[in-house]
């Protein structure tokens, strides 16, 4: 993910990624060639911008290039800094708006107000590059009837390797915690979508889902997912009591991101704390790095 800029007619591109290509974690770098790397994305979309919107874009990329992070931080996680925080920080910077629609459950209780204005400062993109077309449609542009804004999509290159699969559809997170994302997935996701929620949004709760499984993982694994009658409470019934609750409108007001990047966190810390407690040297760093996300180059 990446974006560019231009004033009619030069264009400079910015993008973010690790000095060591390849790398999941590790010093940053930012980059002008993205737009010539990566040629025809698989979405874009083009808005006219004011001259204050232009100049603080090309200030949070120029400084990134040469180094100077006083804009973002310099060190690259595939996890929680990479190209995706870099763009979404840049559009932040430049003072960009949203415009999030509210979501209702089944009685008319608002889940989510609308919200519209600065782009949430918690926010920073979704794991995935792809996944976060929605959240740049939702970007409320800057000049309404600009003949210039424009939205493009292209398919997908039909000879893309495994490797190239593997850099488009990375994984996050422990097994475990992958599973219990998906089983809240499949009990609640039809349930949620029929009330209006995106899948986003359902992202987003799973992924705060699996950040509890893993928060009060001593008492198993989950079983089910129970969705209260206000639509305010998902209950989480594991092999061994109390049940647990999370607040849904607590959870969405998290980026699913965030949520996983506490759940990974987490997931670390106990395996540390189990190596310690059993005298066995920490397998903590193995796990790491078969559990990271394989990555594309931001």
């Amino acid at each position: 993910m990446w974006y560019q800029v231009s004033d009619g007619d030069a264009r400079n591109s910015y993008g973010f990624a690790p000095k060591e290509h390849g790398a999941s974690s590790g010093p940053g770098q930012g980059y002008r060639s993205d737009t010539q790397a990566y040629g025809a994305p698989r979405y874009s979309r083009t808005t006219e911008i004011t001259a204050e919107q232009y100049a603080k874009l090309k200030q949070f990329g120029e400084a990134a290039v040469n180094g100077d992070w006083r804009y973002f931080k310099g060190e690259y996680n595939g996890a929680t800094n990479s190209c995706v925080d870099f763009t979404w920080g840049a559009l932040k910077h430049a003072g960009f708006e949203i415009h999030r629609p509210e979501v209702s459950a089944h009685d008319g209780t608002v889940v989510t107000p609308e919200y519209r204005g600065p782009i949430e400062s918690y926010f920073d993109g979704r794991l995935k590059p792809g996944h976060n077309k929605a959240d740049i449609q939702q970007i409320v542009a800057p000049v309404p009837d600009s003949p210039m804004n424009a939205e493009r999509t292209n398919p997908p290159p039909k000879d893309r390797s495994l490797l190239q699969h593997l850099l488009s559809d990375n994984q996050v997170g422990t097994p475990q915690q992958r599973e219990t994302a998906q089983r809240f997935r499949e009990q609640l996701g039809d349930r949620l979508g029929q009330l209006g929620m995106s899948d986003q949004q359902v992202s987003a709760l799973a992924a705060a889902a699996a950040k509890e499984q893993t928060r009060f993982a001593g008492q198993g694994d989950v079983q089910s997912f129970l969705l209260s009658k206000d639509c305010s409470k998902v209950a989480m019934c594991q092999s061994f009591p109390p049940l647990r609750e999370i607040e849904v409108g607590s959870a969405l007001a998290q980026s699913e991101r965030s949520h996983w990047s506490e759940a990974v966190a987490m997931a670390r810390e106990r395996s540390k704390d189990l190596a310690m407690e059993s005298g066995v040297p920490s397998q903590a760093h193995a796990a790491q790095q078969m559990d990271a996300p394989v990555l594309s180059r931001g």
